[in-house]
């Protein structure tokens, strides 16, 4: 379905149109970045069909994932999708909060080397660079807990891929006739 970079689909049942582009830079399969639609919100894809990526929040600068849901989604693959999912939100949640310190700390640096009665100049990088070596110096403890936790959900991730990914191909290998009959012949 998606085999141009720019896709112009039109929804039929609501007629809403909407541009699909599949970006190159994606490690993820079958994922979809949405742009803005030309006539409302409401986006119609098969459940099956795609991971929805929208763009990026202002604040955190990450983009919201809506992930697929299978229509016979098993145990595992849905406790995969909603750690996914959770570790997404925890990551917005840091992000947010981070970012936001940063922009305030930021501008309070600036109007705190702007001169009181001097005109308002833009600071030099040598002078930006004083502010950000204070502002990782202080935030140090901070990012190495969010580094280790984030390591964990991580690997938390990969080992239920894995497990999702066994699960998946282990099921095909016994669907497969041979097998069944190689199954069936051994067991009489």
């Amino acid at each position: 379905m998606l085999k141009n970079y720019r896709l112009l689909k039109v929804c039929a049942s609501r007629r809403h149109i909407l541009n699909f582009c599949r970006n190159k830079s994606t490690r993820v399969d079958g994922a979809v970045f949405l742009e803005k639609g030309h006539e409302g919100p409401i986006i119609e894809l098969l459940p099956e069909e795609v991971d929805l990526i929208g763009p990026p929040d202002p604040i955190s600068n990450l983009r919201p994932i809506i992930r697929r849901r299978f229509v016979s989604e098993t145990k595992l693959q849905e406790e995969l999708r909603q750690k996914q999912d959770a570790t997404h939100q925890w990551n917005q949640k840091f992000w947010s909060i981070h970012n936001t310190k940063f922009i305030k700390e930021k501008q309070k640096f600036i109007d705190d080397q702007q001169k009181a009665g001097q005109e308002k100049h833009q600071l030099t990088a040598e002078e930006m660079s004083e502010f950000y070596k204070r502002f990782l110096d202080e935030n140090w403890k901070i990012h190495m807990d969010y580094n280790f936790q984030w390591y964990k959900k991580n690997f938390t991730l990969l080992f239920l891929a894995l497990r999702v990914s066994i699960e998946k191909n282990v099921g095909k290998i016994f669907r497969n006739e041979y097998y069944l009959d190689l199954i069936h012949l051994y067991s009489i």
